[in-house]
């Protein structure tokens, strides 16, 4: 009984697993061998996670039993520490005198021992092998596992006894089940890195995935302790430091390398902890590089990579208690970037890919692209322009005011260029992105060819608005017709905002700069001719450089509608609302942030609308406002009927509340040509007071009137279109598409990048008080800087009525 009553005890320690000190570890695998005939060892070969050992032996001496007495102590004495009676010398096998109540509690153990078996190989995650053998008990390294070879059949004993009999296989033999344990995979049992922590002491066998994940073991370890480590030698698959006061007698040491025999990286010799002590703490840790820093913010930079260094640097302050340079968390933001995002010569390799699936899973999506033979090499080309458009856009535009607005704006990063933006306004006055392109520069053949490919692939619509600032490759660009955006195609128009710009680099003035942009928003021309009449007499140069431009291309007074009322453009809002931090991001990533910002924000409209929809809105929320402002103000107007029959009328202001020499202007409306005199409703398509007041006057319905890209209808049709998802990389097709390259000669310079764009007065944010001159109650001087304080009083152009 001696082999049966060794598996109880074994099945009983798995049983109540207290009874093993193995700390945190995980049981991998287990021998039972069987020294000779007299004695039995149990080796539990243990791989803990944390010290004090990562090797547990335990052994269970018997000896012979006395069966005069009759009494057998209990089986948890026995696992207690109680020796173990066993039959004499040459009688292992079944006696016909044991007691049935013996032989029938021996039965039930073995039995459940393949539960038990079971049991431990799920809690390990590991195959538990288990031979089986008489042969006496060999210790061997355990990187010598992967040579060992078991039998898929327990072996019989062949040892003759005294009385002729044979050892009988024990019950537990015939309840394991083989199968599971032979079809474990070959492998040894690994530890990982996540059980254990910085707090914890290393140890010889701890094993890492990787030279990386064990130097970033190390170096928290020695943060911790405010311990400070120098590298004695570094190899690819060896790693080895030591205390850096090592000279001063301390002996701390650790040397790791990669085993064959499970391809992890493990501490092979470690001698710690340390003796050396630190009195003074400094600012800063030798062992809290960039690359550490790297991996702390991974995470931080991953969900919004245009966190400011000052918070990361802040990050870092909070988790380790140091305060490092700020070169060093730029340099690690750097390569978190690099972590997260790709490598940026890789990335140019796998734009392609990218964008041919985008292109198979997102019907109508467009992409255009620009190369060159690299260097006569067959199948490589080098990368010079891409222009993408998604499907979802490009149906959606077909229901947004016929108004597009394109710029640029410098990319960051290792390779320098531009980044062209095309956009549109949707229903409700917000951007509606469109289309993007990757180029060199800005220049007349850049700028063609973004527009050849925005009307080809994008838009064939007549009549469109395209609004830009005064760039002169656009300009060349707009004028060329083969190009398609010259009239009658579309109309030209200038940003106002940056007409303004450029006007006050050449004056410097604040009150000629707002007097210009006031005479540019005036939907009248009489009021339009007033502020310039006073920009002529406060400096007549100033006139003479608006008189080079078209009055069309920037004035809303002369426009004839085209523009719906929108003077500027609204770039830098599609940079901070959808491609923010964009420019600083590898080609491929740029453009794939480029995709799932889009998704986000049609989604977004999508919920507006089903919420205004749900309200029964029938007109947007931007339409509605300017509605509401309208009535209010039409309420005093009074009406006379010119022809009733061609709907002819005349409208008179009603005075104005604050202002008494304000109001009683005429104005004319005529609702068959869909006019008035004061130009708003050609300008915005809704319906000014002075309709809405003919409206009510003839009892009419005043609502028809408003442009039909107002509708809720039309705004929920323009972001109906649905981006699909990007299936796993695995189901990729590859592309019939040359291996591309970047452009060398568009490298950026070693060192930190200085801002590419030389910020004016356009970057200038107005401060919240305005200083309004007490002489000519223009805002922005005072009386002492006041141009008209020696010429006397004159008349304020910026009070005049609206």
């Amino acid at each position: 009984m001696s082999i049966d009553r060794a598996h109880t005890m074994l099945s009983m320690i798995f049983r109540y697993p207290s009874l093993m000190s193995i700390g945190n570890g995980n049981i991998n695998y287990i021998q039972l061998p069987i020294k000779d005939d007299d004695d039995v060892k149990l080796m539990f070969h243990v791989v803990a996670q944390i010290p004090p050992s990562n090797t547990i032996e335990m052994y269970l001496q018997t000896r012979p039993r006395d069966h005069s007495s009759g009494l057998s102590p209990s089986l948890d004495q026995e696992i207690m520490g109680h020796d173990v009676e066993i039959p004499g010398k040459g009688n292992l096998a079944v006696h016909t005198d044991e007691t049935e109540e013996d032989l029938a509690h021996n039965d039930v153990m073995g039995a459940n021992l393949a539960v038990v078996t079971e049991s431990v190989m799920i809690a390990t995650n590991n195959y538990v092998d288990i031979p089986f053998t008489n042969e006496n008990v060999e210790f061997y390294d355990e990187d010598e596992i992967n040579e060992m070879n078991y039998d898929d059949e327990p072996p019989t004993n062949k040892a003759s006894l005294d009385d002729g009999e044979h050892i009988m296989p024990s019950p537990m033999f015939k309840q394991l089940n083989l199968d599971v344990i032979n079809s474990m995979p070959a492998e040894p049992p690994t530890s990982r890195t996540g059980l254990w922590n910085e707090s914890n002491e290393l140890f010889k066998g701890l094993r890492f995935e990787s030279k990386e994940d064990l130097q970033y073991a190390v170096k928290r370890y020695a943060i911790c302790r405010n311990q400070h480590l120098v590298v004695c030698e570094s190899e690819p698959q060896l790693w080895a430091v030591r205390c850096k006061k090592w000279q001063e007698g301390c002996n701390w040491r650790l040397r790791a390398c990669r085993r064959k025999s499970h391809g992890m990286f493990e501490i092979t010799k470690y001698a710690g902890p340390h003796t050396c002590v630190y009195p003074k703490l400094s600012q800063d840790h030798s062992q809290l590089d960039s690359t550490l820093i790297a991996r702390e913010i991974q995470n931080v930079v991953q969900r919004d990579h245009t966190t400011s260094i000052a918070t990361l640097h802040q990050i870092v302050r909070d988790k380790f208690g140091y305060d490092v340079h700020y070169k060093r968390i730029w340099e690690a933001k750097r390569k978190a970037m690099l972590r997260v995002f790709g490598d940026w010569d890789e990335s140019y390799q796998a734009l392609p890919k990218w964008l041919n699936i985008l292109q198979l899973t997102n019907p109508g999506t467009k992409i255009v692209w620009k190369t060159i033979p690299l260097g006569g090499i067959s199948g490589n080309v080098r990368f010079m322009r891409v222009f993408w458009a998604f499907g979802a856009s490009v149906e959606g535009f077909k229901h947004c005011r016929p108004i597009i607005q394109i710029d640029g704006t410098f990319l960051y990063g290792k390779y320098m260029g531009k980044l062209l933006i095309a956009t549109s306004i949707d229903a409700n006055g917000h951007v509606f992105p469109l289309a993007f392109a990757i180029v060199e520069e800005e220049s007349q053949d850049s700028w063609s060819w973004f527009l050849i490919a925005l009307r080809r692939h994008v838009t064939q619509r007549e009549g469109i608005c395209l609004i830009s600032d005064r760039h002169a490759g656009i300009n060349a660009a707009v004028r060329n017709p083969s190009v398609g955006w010259s009239p009658p195609h579309a109309q030209h128009r200038y940003c106002l905002r940056h007409v303004v710009s450029n006007f006050n680099e050449k004056f410097k003035n604040k009150v000629l700069k707002e007097l210009a942009y006031r005479a540019g928003c005036q939907h009248q021309p009489r009021k339009y001719e007033r502020y310039m009449e006073e920009l002529k007499r406060l400096d007549e140069k100033s006139l003479a450089w608006f008189s080079k431009l078209d009055t069309q291309k920037w004035t809303q007074a002369y426009d004839l509608g085209y523009r719906y009322g929108w003077m500027t453009t609204n770039i830098a809002e599609c940079i901070n609302g959808v491609l923010k931090g964009a420019r600083m991001l590898p080609i491929t990533a740029l453009v794939q942030l480029t995709f799932y910002r889009c998704v986000s924000y049609f989604e977004t409209r999508r919920a507006e609308i089903r919420a205004r929809m749900a309200a029964g809105d029938v007109y947007t929320t931007y339409a509605i406002e300017k509605f509401r402002r309208a009535e209010a103000k039409a309420s005093g107007h009074t009406v006379t009927i010119f022809h009733r029959i061609q709907q002819t009328f005349e409208v008179i202001t009603a005075l104005h509340g604050f202002h008494m020499d304000k109001g009683r202007n005429k104005q004319v409306v005529k609702l068959n040509e869909g006019t008035c005199s004061c130009n708003k409703w050609q300008s915005f398509g809704i319906p000014c007071s002075h309709v809405l007041a003919v409206s009510a006057h003839m009892r009419i319905d005043s609502w028809q009137f408003v442009d039909k890209y107002y509708r809720m209808d039309a705004y929920a049709s323009s972001y109906a279109p649905e981006f699909n998802p990007i299936p796993h990389e695995s189901y990729w097709p590859y592309p019939d598409f040359p291996i591309l390259h970047p452009d060398l000669t568009s490298m950026r310079d070693k060192g930190r990048p200085r801002s590419s764009r030389i910020r004016n007065e356009m970057d200038l944010k107005e401060p919240s008080v305005r200083v309004r001159c007490g002489l000519c109650k223009i805002v922005g001087h005072n009386r002492r800087n006041c141009p008209t304080k020696d010429g006397g009083q004159s008349s304020n152009p910026l009070s005049h009525d609206n």
